[in-house]
C-alpha cells in the first residue's frame, strides 16, 4: 500500500493562528498528497527539537510513545510532520510508556506528563499539543480525572496566553478497551475547563494492522502520517487559532 502523505498550508494574516501562536496565522489547512516528509532529526532522542528560525511559532508537544513516534526517527512522528507542514518550531516532549499518571520509561523521562510541565512552560510555546494515553488504563479513574485536570491546569496558569489543544487517545487496529471512551472524556472534561480546544480523531488505525509495527501498539511510518492526516484535518475543522 502506498504511503498516505499529510501536508496542511497555514496562510500568515495579522490575526491568530493554530493552537499555540500568540499572534496571528489562521489556520487553513489544506491536505495535500505527496509532500516531503520532513528533515531527520536523530532516532532515540528523549526529546526531539525542529529548531526554528526566528519568527516560527513556538509549539510543544506532550504524550506517549505513539506522539513521540517510538521505533522510527523524531521527524516521522505525526506532530513533526505536521510542524514542518505549518512552519512550527516544534519540541517534542512525549515519552515512552507515560500517561497523566503513569511515569514514562526509565530509561526515557521517567515522568508522567505532570513532570513534563516545568520543561513545557520553559519554552513558552504558543500552542500545546497534549494526548491522551492507553498507559493509564487500569489506573482508577477517581484518580486520573483529578491528575488530568491538575496538568491540563497546571499548563494554562502557567501560560495563559498559550493555546492549549487536547486530543483523544490513540488505540491501535484492534477495538478500543472501554476505559479509552474514559481517558478522553478526561480530557474533555480538563480542556473544556482550562478553555482550550479538544479534538476526537477517532481511531485512525482501526482495522489497518499493515500500519502498525511489529509489536502491534506503535504506528509504522505510514501510521504516522495517517495520525498526521487525521490531526491535521481535526484541527482544520476545530478552526484552532494561535
Amino acid at each position: 500500500m502506498s504511503p498516505v502523505y499529510s501536508c496542511v498550508v497555514v496562510t500568515r494574516r495579522r490575526v491568530r493562528t493554530t493552537t499555540t501562536l500568540l499572534a496571528t496565522i489562521v489556520v487553513s489547512s489544506v491536505l495535500l498528497a505527496g509532500c516531503s516528509s520532513s528533515d531527520r532529526l536523530s532516532a532515540g532522542m528523549t526529546i526531539s527539537s525542529t529548531g526554528g528560525a526566528a519568527g516560527q511559532p513556538v509549539v510543544v508537544a506532550i504524550g506517549d510513545s505513539i506522539m513521540k513516534g517510538h521505533g522510527l526517527t523524531g521527524s516521522q512522528a505525526w506532530p513533526a510532520l505536521i510542524a514542518k507542514d505549518n512552519g512550527w518550531a516544534l519540541t517534542n516532549l512525549a515519552c515512552d510508556g507515560a500517561g497523566f499518571v503513569t511515569a514514562g520509561d526509565a530509561n526515557d523521562c521517567a515522568d508522567d506528563f505532570a513532570g513534563l510541565v516545568a520543561q513545557a512552560v520553559k519554552l513558552n510555546p504558543r500552542l500545546i499539543l497534549i494526548s491522551g494515553s492507553s498507559n493509564d488504563l487500569g489506573v482508577d479513574n477517581n484518580r486520573l480525572l483529578p491528575q488530568t485536570q491538575s496538568v491540563i491546569g497546571a499548563l494554562h496558569s502557567a501560560l495563559p496566553g498559550a493555546t492549549i489543544v487536547g486530543i483523544s487517545a490513540v488505540w491501535n487496529d484492534t477495538a478500543a478497551p472501554d476505559q479509552v471512551n474514559d481517558i478522553n472524556d478526561q480530557m474533555r472534561s480538563a480542556i473544556k475547563l482550562a478553555r482550550g480546544t479538544y479534538l476526537d480523531v477517532g481511531q485512525p488505525l482501526a482495522g489497518h494492522r499493515e500500519w502498525l509495527q511489529g509489536d502491534d501498539v506503535h504506528p509504522t511510518a505510514t501510521g504516522q502520517q495517517v495520525l498526521a492526516t487525521r490531526i491535521a484535518a481535526a484541527i482544520r475543522s476545530a478552526k484552532v487559532t494561535l
